[in-house]
C-alpha cells in the first residue's frame, strides 16, 4: 500500500492488533498482524530505488487503481532452501527477499514460482510448529479484539488454472480437489494446516491476482460489532454454504474483500 500509517489504522479498525514495531529493510517497511499462526505483513515501499523482487511487485500494486491488494505469500518450509542445496557456483541464481522473522530478527525468504501472474511466492525455513508461531505472533502482535483465530480460506484468481496446479504440487503443495463452477471456470483447492487455498480460473472480471479472506472467528457478533463501532459496514451474519456463520466487511480492505466466518455444523455440497 502507498500509505503503511492509514493502511495500519484500516486493519485496526476492522479488530485487528498490530505490533508495536516496524520491519525495516530492502527498501520495504512491514507492520505485523496476525490470524492465529499466520502472520499477515502489511508493507509500503520506502525506497523507490530498492531492487528487492519484493519492491518491484510493490510498486506494481501501489501503481494499480486501488493502491494497494495482497502481492503474495511465504511457504514456510522444514529443513533448506534450494540454493542451499545447490552447488557453489551454480550458474542459475535464486532471488530471494528479507522479511521479519519470530526466532530471529530478519529472515531471507527464497523466490519461487507460483503459476499465478501477479503473486509473489517465497518460501522461508521454520522450526516452529504451528502451535509456536501462534503464540509468538500473540506476544508480538497482541489479541485480536475481532476474535480472529486462524485464516480460513484465501481466494486466488487466474487466467491458467493448470499452471498454478502444477507450481503448488512442484513444491509439495498437492490439489485436494477440482470443482466445475460453471461457464468453463473450475476450482481447484489446496490445504495448508487451517487454511485452504482456492485458485480459480480462468479469471473471467478483474485483474488476476488474490482477491479475499475469510476469516475464522470465536465470536462472530464481535467482529462485526467491533468493525461498525470503528465506523466500518459490516453485514449482519447468515448461514454460510459449508456451515457455521459468515458475514463480510462491505468495502475491501486496502483492496482486500474481507469475511469473518464461525464455526458451525458442516453441510454437504
Amino acid at each position: 500500500m502507498r500509505d503503511l500509517a492509514a493502511s495500519r489504522e484500516n486493519w485496526r479498525r476492522a479488530g485487528f492488533s498490530i505490533a508495536t514495531d516496524e520491519f525495516d529493510g530492502d527498501g520495504i517497511r512491514i507492520a505485523r498482524l496476525a490470524a492465529g499462526a499466520v502472520e499477515i505483513d502489511l508493507c509500503s515501499a520506502r525506497s523507490a530505488k530498492s531492487e528487492s523482487p519484493l519492491a518491484r511487485h510493490l510498486r506494481d500494486a501501489t501503481g494499480n487503481d486501488s493502491g494497494s491488494g495482497i502481492i503474495g505469500w511465504v511457504w514456510g518450509v522444514r529443513g533448506v532452501l534450494i540454493s542451499e542445496e545447490r552447488e557453489p557456483g551454480s550458474a542459475k541464481s535464486i532471488e530471494s527477499i528479507q522479511l521479519p522473522g519470530l526466532e530471529q530478527p530478519s529472515v531471507k525468504a527464497e523466490m519461487l514460482t507460483s503459476g499465478l501472474p501477479g503473486v509473489v511466492t517465497a518460501a522461508v525455513p521454520i522450526n516452529l510448529d504451528i502451535e509456536s508461531r501462534r503464540q509468538s505472533l500473540a506476544r508480538l502482535c497482541g489479541t485480536n479484539l475481532n476474535t480472529v483465530d486462524y485464516l480460513e480460506h484465501i481466494v486466488v484468481m487466474t487466467p491458467v488454472l493448470s499452471d498454478a496446479i502444477t507450481a503448488n504440487e512442484a513444491v509439495g503443495v498437492p490439489c485436494k480437489r477440482i470443482r466445475e463452477v460453471g461457464n468453463g471456470a473450475r476450482q481447484a483447492f489446496f490445504k495448508l494446516e487451517q487454511t485452504v487455498l482456492e485458485i480459480v480460473g480462468p479469471a473471467t472480471r478483474g485483474r488476476p491476482g488474490c482477491w479475499g479472506l475469510a476469516l475464522m472467528c470465536s465470536d462472530i457478533a464481535q467482529a462485526v460489532a467491533t468493525s461498525r463501532a470503528n465506523g466500518l459496514q459490516a453485514t449482519e451474519p447468515k448461514v454460510a454454504i459449508q456451515g457455521g456463520q459468515i458475514a463480510r466487511i462491505v468495502d475491501p480492505l486496502d483492496g482486500v474483500a474481507i469475511a469473518f466466518m464461525q464455526p458451525g455444523p458442516r453441510r454437504d455440497d
